[in-house]
């Protein structure tokens, strides 16, 4: 019994098909990034600059190691497409109808693959991804602010 308490504490909550094509992805802010053409051919891909952790003992660590301040990642091609559609203005339904479209995939290979991949990005912490309710609300809280007089 104690077992099964424990489990439904730590459950993550279960996502429906339509919730995960309702979000929207966001980029990290603090990530920088820019397109490059990659040297082994001439295909342009996304190259993330993305910073350590930093903090006191994060610091004390990192020059006693001698850990760089920045990470750097290379996309590939279409995982490069998917992270320039991360504006938090579209949401995994158009950029999976976008990417099947671009590479010729059908409806559900394009949904699985960038419902994989965005995971990925949100588990690495690369993304974050807002329920279009959350968009909405501030979007409305952004509208409703007052001016000091």
């Amino acid at each position: 019994m104690l077992q099964a308490l424990k489990d439904k504490i730590t459950a993550k909550p279960k996502i429906t098909r339509e919730q995960m094509l309702a979000v929207r992805p966001v980029r990290h802010p603090k990530i920088e990034w820019a397109r490059e053409p990659r040297k082994s051919d001439d295909v342009v891909v996304a190259l993330l600059k993305i910073p350590r952790l930093r903090g006191k003992w994060a610091d004390f660590v990192a020059k006693w190691l001698q850990v760089p301040d920045f990470k750097k990642v290379e996309l590939d091609e279409i995982g490069s497409d998917v992270w320039e559609m991360c504006t938090g203005s579209s949401n995994v339904e158009a950029i999976a109808k976008a990417i099947g479209a671009s590479y010729r995939l059908n409806k559900r290979q394009a949904e699985v693959s960038v419902t994989a991949y965005l995971k990925m990005l949100a588990e690495r912490r690369l993304i974050a991804l807002r329920s279009a309710t959350a968009a909405k609300s501030t979007i409305a809280a952004k509208g409703t602010r007052k001016r000091a007089a």
